[in-house]
């Protein structure tokens, strides 16, 4: 008889996974289950091993060359804790979403050992997309308020496919930019090594007005990397052939005069707004570029503010606040915030993190519906190929012993 493997939608439980503690446990209704002791997969305990390896000053996890967790990949990391937590011989596994952030390599790598570990023990996987979930995986767990109400055979399940529309087109820009050429970017044979971490080498890319761009490569090809030369204060771009809107990089404008004609999305932005906040404040500070609102915005800013939240259907929420509503909802209010400006270019780094599908298909609608109605450039970062994302170019960074090369795929 095959061995029953289950998966459980990760939208279907609470922050707290109230649901994953109980089974870990012992506190749960799966006969497989009983009298068994599991262990999690998952971010959080990656997270947890780093953070003690550097309070205590130890190594946790055997590593080659007996270097710190930390300074791995993401797919080198998770190999590792996967690897660590086998070596302990758990009764079951729990995978907390375990491909996500992970390029093809990496989740090619992994999921053949989890596949293999599943003749041996029985597993749960947290999803949140159709195409993550393993092959072995045999049942679908239905979950309400934590608890297990049925479950499904996979065959059986109803995956929903999801349409999102925006009503309406995107508001007009009230903010107006000076002087800004048709070339916004432009690295020239740029190289980036860290001592004897090869990251980039012989980078030529050339972004211009009115283009959407893609951002790909594996995890540590070097993404982050020219993220920061271009909107952070990366050292490694002065005394190179780095281009921002015409100027070379160094050569007298600020950081903060970069950043004003620069629009930028994250999924890690979402730990620096922990104050009370309304949805129309925190579109509104995108003015301001601040975290939080702490100048008084004009009427036309106000106006405009609820012009975007009646776009993305929140017009009636106005005052509720940031913190209060989904991960998705957040994304679209953060992304309007962004680009509220119309600024000259908008970059967007893996802004589907963690989103299941319906999340997916509403965040990659409003990517599109800006490039159809905006002029502003996007540079879109993923490690993740979405078919309906409608990007003019591509650019690859593909890893070499050197730093990564650099090439445009069309």
């Amino acid at each position: 008889m095959d061995k029953i493997h289950y998966a459980i939608k990760k939208g279907d439980l609470s922050v707290k996974n109230d649901l994953i503690n109980d089974i870990l446990n012992g506190n749960h209704s799966l006969s497989i289950l009983q009298n068994k002791k599991g262990l999690l997969f998952s971010d959080s305990i990656l997270e947890k091993i780093i953070n003690q390896e550097v309070r205590y000053s130890t190594k946790i996890i055997k590593t080659p060359g007996n270097r710190s967790i930390r300074s791995f990949s993401s797919g080198e990391q998770k190999k590792l804790v996967l690897n660590y937590l086998i070596e302990k011989n758990p009764s079951f596994l729990i995978l907390d979403c375990p491909f996500e952030s992970l390029d093809i390599s990496s989740i090619s790598s992994i999921k053949q050992k989890l596949i293999n570990l599943s003749l041996e023990i029985p597993i749960i996987q947290l999803f949140n997309r159709k195409e993550e979930i393993l092959p072995i995986i045999s049942h679908i767990l239905e979950v309400v308020n934590d608890k297990i109400t049925s479950f499904t055979e996979i065959e059986n399940y109803n995956f929903k496919e999801y349409k999102v529309v925006f009503k309406g087109n995107i508001p007009q820009a009230i903010t107006k930019y000076e002087n800004i050429p048709n070339q916004l970017i432009k690295l020239k044979n740029v190289s980036v090594n860290y001592e004897n971490n090869y990251v980039l080498k012989n980078i030529n890319w050339t972004v211009n007005k009115n283009e959407f761009w893609q951002l790909i490569g594996p995890n540590g090809s070097g993404k982050t990397t020219i993220l920061s030369m271009i909107y952070g204060n990366n050292v490694k771009a002065f005394g190179q052939e780095v281009y921002l809107f015409g100027n070379k990089k160094g050569s007298g404008e600020s950081v903060w005069e970069i950043k004003e004609k620069i629009g930028y999305f994250s999924p890690t932005m979402l730990d620096l707004f922990k104050t009370k906040t309304t949805l129309k404040e925190m579109i509104i500070s995108g003015f301001f570029d601040s975290i939080g609102l702490y100048q008084k915005p004009s009427s036309l800013q106000e106006k405009l503010a609820e012009d975007w939240l009646k776009l993305l259907g929140f017009e009636h929420k106005k005052n509720v606040f940031f913190n209060n509503i989904s991960v998705v909802s957040q994304r679209l209010i953060l992304i309007a915030r962004a680009i509220i400006k119309h600024p000259p270019l908008l970059i967007l780094d893996e802004p589907l993190i963690n989103l299941d599908n319906h999340g997916t298909t509403t965040i990659i609608t409003l990517i599109n519906k800006l490039v159809k109605e905006s002029e502003t450039t996007i540079i879109y970062v993923s490690h993740r190929v979405v078919n309906t994302l409608q990007t003019s170019y591509n650019f690859k960074l593909i890893p070499s012993e050197n730093g990564s090369l650099g090439k445009i795929i069309n």
